[in-house]
């Protein structure tokens, strides 16, 4: 039997917004403080430069990042979170608190999920 897809479900629009190897990683990196592009590309080491550059233009197109470019040679550009991507930081605590509080690490087949 196939369940269809609810029309405007928050939690599938959300997740279309958020689903993306590197996404969730930048807003998290983000919500500590905002980064210039290079010193926010080695924290999330390996991404690439032009898989980060994506990443972080959907999420400005989403209204979830800000971008500040000064006019400088070379340029500097900076990035954070605006207030919407801000409200996301609770959901990060509570991830956090999930998997400190006792779930399981995954070993065998499930560890390769983890990516």
């Amino acid at each position: 039997m196939t369940v269809p897809a609810l029309e405007n479900c928050p939690v599938e629009d959300a997740l279309r917004i958020l689903t993306g190897k590197w996404r969730l990683l930048v807003l998290f990196r983000l919500g500590e403080e905002p980064q210039r592009f290079n010193a926010l590309q080695r924290a999330l080491s390996p991404v690439t430069q032009k898989v980060l550059t994506a990443a972080l233009r959907r999420l400005e197109a989403d209204g979830l990042v800000w971008r500040k470019s000064a006019n400088t040679i070379p340029p500097e550009v900076s990035y954070g979170l605006t207030d919407r991507g801000a409200d996301l930081a609770p959901v990060f605590d509570a991830l956090g608190r999930w998997r400190m509080g006792g779930a399981e690490r995954p070993t065998g087949e499930r560890a390769g999920l983890r990516g």
